[in-house]
């Protein structure tokens, strides 16, 4: 599980539900991200961190961002 972005979420009041729609990505997206089951692509990663207004690094700290995904 991504704890960094879960306690980002949790901190900032962040609802999943709320911001999918707010990004206009289905639920299941960030389900997945969240739950490592699919890797964030980086245009993803900076969706979330602008979302969040977090550094990438902060919430991803323990994906490389040179995955190439």
């Amino acid at each position: 599980m991504q704890i960094a972005l879960k306690i980002a979420m949790v901190r900032n009041n962040v609802r999943q539900n709320r911001m999918v729609v707010d990004l206009g990505w289905d639920p299941a997206k960030l389900s997945r991200i969240v739950h490592e089951i699919t890797p964030p692509t980086p245009r993803d990663r900076q969706a979330i961190a602008d979302y969040l207004s977090l550094p990438e690094s902060d919430l991803f700290s323990n994906q490389a961002n040179t995955r190439g995904v």
